[in-house]
């Protein structure tokens, strides 16, 4: 498979399967098995209706209530079997281009500039198979100086069990453009055994806005390894919103941005809920190499049942005139869940200011003394503070998606403190 690749992606997937054996496992998250679910797939069919997808995959991607967001455009990838596209033309400006990206790679050569230009290939044995086996994604190229109102909406949906599903997504924002990309990720509840691995580079140019919100919820034995990289330069801001309401069997992400332009910026919020026994090890890092450039990393967890949640923040500075914020919170439900922060601020310079705040426990006893005094019973008042703590109204989501969130989480708590 792969002869329809242009022959510098034929030549960089051979490259990626000679390192396979030779580097380490990923050193964070649960280890994982691929050698027996990886495949080859046949090229992806295009469908021309949400309605030709397979019936529990277009289940599944209601249930996020993505299809009641008013979107630019939207594209959905089922396994690595079938896409579909659509674009919305009375409302998305001229300037904007998405597709599948083994379509994109075919029709235009400089994307070779782009592939794995932000994330290293050779970072891991997952980084490596990803790079010789992937398969799809998502291509999205704003040109200079466009501004999309509405969001454009990507979905994946792991449809197979022991499957592995590997897409490469890139966006591109040229200067001063600005865009809003939604991303779904999920299972049919009976999948299982399988694994999403999706990597996606983002590039931030001069003077450009990217927001990001992705949305994970998985079946219960499914495996998420999302792989991040983002870079921002002179004047860029990039802004992702991550929530993570079910992490099936495991789940491990650390998106990170390079703030590589002077003034460049970030703001990275997490709300991530861990729950049966689940492996969940979530972070974001920001590397702070653009003089004057700013970073805001916040991650909430909330950890009940026999599930391990572990929050990783990073900050590092080596440009003068920056500064970053660090806040990592997390809840324990119950007396055998288990959350770990590690904060972790560096800096190279003297002209910076990194800062962090962390807290870890269970709600105190005087907040559920009050609340009960007001006529709420104890798992009453659990279930308040924690829609509190988790309100997803901080991330500024479109209000189809907030209230949606808003109802997925009132069902976690309920069985999880009921």
């Amino acid at each position: 498979m792969g002869d329809e690749y242009p022959e510098w992606l034929r030549k960089a997937k051979r490259r990626a399967r000679e390192f396979i054996d030779r580097l380490p496992p990923p050193k964070y998250g649960a280890p994982l098995n691929l050698e027996d679910i990886l495949s080859e797939d046949e090229e992806l069919s295009t469908v021309e209706s949400i309605d030709d997808m397979p019936p529990e995959a277009k289940k599944a991607y209601l249930s996020l209530s993505l299809h009641e967001v008013k979107s630019s455009a939207v594209a959905i990838q089922v396994d690595a079997r079938a896409w579909y596209e659509e674009y919305v033309k009375s409302i998305i400006p001229k300037g904007v281009e998405i597709m599948n990206t083994d379509e994109a790679v075919k029709r235009y050569d400089w994307l070779k500039d782009y592939w794995f230009k932000a994330f290293p290939m050779t970072l891991n044995k997952l980084t490596a198979i990803h790079a010789a086996y992937s398969r799809g994604g998502a291509f999205i190229h704003v040109a200079e100086g466009v501004k999309v109102r509405d969001p454009i909406q990507s979905c994946f949906i792991v449809a197979s069990s022991r499957y592995a599903q590997l897409p490469h997504s890139i966006v591109i924002a040229e200067p001063n453009s600005e865009i809003h990309i939604i991303s779904g990720c999920t299972a049919p509840s009976m999948v299982g055994g399988s694994l999403h691995a999706g990597l996606t580079e983002v590039y931030v140019k001069r003077g450009a806005k990217v927001v990001s919100t992705m949305i994970e919820m998985w079946s219960r034995e499914t495996h998420s390894r999302p792989l991040k990289a983002v870079i921002v330069e002179d004047g860029g801001e990039y802004i992702e919103n991550f929530v993570v309401l079910d992490p099936g069997k495991s789940i491990q992400a650390y998106p990170t941005v390079i703030l590589r332009g002077v003034s460049s910026s970030t703001v990275m919020r997490t709300i991530s809920i861990g729950s049966r026994d689940a492996d969940v090890d979530i972070g974001e890092a920001a590397y702070l190499f653009g003089k004057g450039s700013r970073a805001r990393l916040i991650n909430r967890a909330v950890a009940m049942d026999t599930s391990v949640v572990r929050q990783r923040t990073k900050a590092w500075s080596k440009a003068s005139g920056t500064s970053a914020f660090l806040e990592c919170s997390g809840v324990i439900i119950g007396d055998k869940a288990v959350i770990e922060t590690y904060p972790t601020l560096k800096a190279d310079v003297k002209d910076t200011e990194l800062y962090h705040e962390s807290a870890v426990g269970k709600f105190s006893k005087n907040q559920l003394i009050y609340l009960m005094s007001k006529g709420f019973s104890e798992d009453e008042a659990v279930a308040l503070l924690i829609r509190g703590f988790l309100d997803p109204k901080i991330l500024n989501l479109p209000k189809p998606i907030e209230i949606q969130v808003s109802r997925i989480v009132d069902l976690i708590i309920k069985r999880g403190i009921g």
